[in-house]
C-alpha cells in the first residue's frame, strides 16, 4: 500500500493536509496575539488590570475580545459616577 491509498491520507487535501492545519494553528496564534495586544494597551489606557486581560484575550480570542467590549463600558459607567 502507497503513501497516497492509505485512509489516513485520503482526505480533502490528500496527504499534504498538514499544511494547512499548520498555517490555520499559525493564523489562530497570530490573531490571539493581536487581540491579546490589543485587550493590553486599551486597558492600560483605562487603568484596568492589563495583564488579566492579555491573558485572558490569548486563552480566549475573539469571546475574550467581545467580553472585553462589552465589560469596559461598565468601567467607564462606574468612573463616570
Amino acid at each position: 500500500m502507497s503513501l497516497l491509498q492509505c485512509p489516513i491520507y485520503s482526505g480533502v487535501f490528500g496527504p499534504f493536509s498538514w499544511i494547512f492545519m499548520l498555517i490555520g494553528g499559525i493564523i489562530y496564534l497570530v490573531i490571539s496575539v493581536l487581540i491579546a495586544n490589543y485587550l493590553h494597551k486599551d486597558a492600560i489606557k483605562r487603568g484596568i488590570n492589563a495583564e488579566f486581560w492579555l491573558v485572558f484575550g490569548l486563552l480566549f480570542n475573539f469571546f475574550g475580545l467581545i467580553l472585553y467590549l462589552i465589560v469596559r463600558k461598565n468601567y467607564n459607567q462606574e468612573r463616570k459616577e
